[in-house]
């Protein structure tokens, strides 16, 4: 099929998209926080220390927390 001069079949977007891959500073802040409160439930857990488990919930919420501000200040993936 022979196209006609001046058309295009395509459109191309109007930017690059971003080639972070999600690697930003909030993603891995967030990842390691939630990581290490894991590890401290799963210990509290192990040794039955309900300090230890709430202990690791509030590093886990802490991540939470400290990823959404950084992602705010623009450390995350660009929208």
């Amino acid at each position: 099929m022979a196209q006609r001069p001046g058309t295009r079949p395509y459109e191309l977007p109007p930017a690059a998209p971003s080639t972070n891959h999600g690697k930003t500073k909030a993603a891995w802040t967030l990842i390691w926080l939630v990581i290490l409160g894991a590890l401290i439930v799963g210990l509290g857990m192990i040794f039955s220390l309900l300090w230890v488990v709430i202990l690791g919930v509030v590093v886990i919420i802490a991540g939470l927390v400290a990823g959404k501000v950084l992602q705010g200040m623009g450390m995350g993936q660009p929208a």
